[in-house]
């Protein structure tokens, strides 16, 4: 049978308990308590089972690319540079073990470059060699409509950055971002209370605090500090983000993973760069990514751009006379929160923002006292609430609470 070698970045690896294997300091003593999950905070009991995220198929999610050649040298220059940007690499020495890979990113070795053209057509495809096939790549490029070449060692950092784009794209979560259209929209209480909904149904989910200037998730997610890391703790990490070890050192809430600021919010702002090296590492480990991006201005860019569904969240007070700033049809839909004057039509309301309709919540009592109590997510045992939570972005859907 075809041998086939795997490359897989060593950040992927689950790290060995008990031992200083985390790239991260402070995060040490986290990992004595990643085994349990955190015992329920509300006295409202949630039968249905609810997954653990820690428990993954971590090789299964990492990015992935397919590398032809039979050449030893270049397969270990070509491997070093999928770890280092976090991609799994899967070798094939015979061109008939790979025509199952027509549609995935494709690395063909100089040895194998003459064949590249009929044998990868509709393959995003990358011919690579050294100095000396220089020739021999730039031939098989001009039949090959499409196809890159890379000329080792020099085209290294720009091999390493394509596939980091790879790996930063890799992974099949469903990412929801919210953000709030002006003070009191209620952004952090929708994006808990979705990110527990998506637990509910059996997904594994991780709710993101991303608004650089938020107090922190946790005094309305639990009545008492959890045990596990926050943005405090990550200020100092080096390199990239592992996934496994993402999942093992972050708190639960109600079996949601939370990255908030767990014992100093507001002490350490992450940069850019850093959400977004999370977020990539997220997407592979868990299903469902709700993100917390607090006021619609100071979205953060790289985050925007990795978001596949975005609810603006504006209060119906704040919604009359205003255009939503960012273009129409950019996967954004409006929640509108708050009381509604009687006879308003939330539609209209969305129009004219010029958003599709994606839900609307009132602020019921149950909501502000679970908050104010630290069981937030508890408040879902209501199934009338937890239906409308279910229906926020969906704008099929988005008729509960219509008009008022």
């Amino acid at each position: 049978m075809e041998e086939q070698r795997r490359f897989v970045a060593g950040g992927t690896r689950r790290p060995q308990r008990g031992t200083g294997a985390t790239e991260y300091p402070a995060l040490h003593a986290a990992l004595q308590h990643a085994q349990t999950q955190d015992p329920p905070d509300a006295p409202e009991t949630w039968q249905e089972p609810r997954p653990d995220p820690r428990t993954v198929d971590r090789e299964a999610q990492a990015a992935r690319c397919i590398l032809l050649t039979r050449d030893t040298g270049l397969a270990q220059s070509i491997a070093l540079i999928a770890v280092g940007a976090g991609v799994q690499l899967v070798q094939y020495r015979e061109t008939e073990r790979t025509r199952t890979h027509q549609r995935e990113t494709v690395l063909v070795g100089h040895d194998c470059a003459g064949e590249a053209a009929s044998l990868f057509p509709g393959a995003r495809l990358v011919l690579a060699g050294f100095e000396e096939h220089q020739d021999v790549l730039w031939r098989a490029a001009a039949r090959s409509p499409g196809a890159r070449v890379a000329v080792l060692p020099q085209a290294s950092a720009w091999l390493g950055e394509y596939l980091g784009e790879l790996g930063l794209n890799g992974g099949a979560a469903r990412i929801t971002l919210l953000a709030g259209g002006c003070g009191g929209a209620g952004t952090s209480t929708l994006a808990a209370l979705l990110a527990a909904t998506h637990t509910l149904a059996g997904r594994r989910t991780l709710l993101i605090d991303a608004d650089r200037v938020s107090t922190g998730l946790w005094p309305m997610l639990r009545p008492r500090e959890p045990e596990g890391i926050g943005w405090e703790d990550l200020e100092h990490s080096r390199g990239a983000l592992a996934p496994g070890q993402l999942a093992e050192i972050l708190p639960l809430a109600q079996g949601s993973a939370v990255l908030s600021w767990v014992r100093q919010p507001g002490s350490y702002v992450p940069e850019e760069s850093l959400v977004v090296a999370v977020l990539a590492a997220s997407r592979r480990i868990y299903e469902d990514i709700v993100i917390d991006a607090g006021r619609l201005p100071a979205v953060l860019p790289g985050v925007l751009a990795l978001c596949g569904e975005r609810l603006l969240v504006m209060p119906t007070r704040c919604a009359a006379n205003r255009r939503f700033p960012v273009a129409a049809g950019a996967n954004w839909s409006v929640v509108f929160t708050g009381k509604l004057a009687a006879g308003t039509d939330t539609r209209a309301l969305a129009h004219g923002l010029g958003l599709p309709l994606g839900g609307y919540l009132p602020w019921l009592k149950p909501l502000e006292r679970g908050a104010a109590e630290g069981r937030l997510m508890g408040v879902l045992a209501r199934t009338a609430l937890r239906r409308r939570i279910t229906a926020l972005g969906a704008p099929e859907r988005a008729a509960l609470g219509q008009a008022a």
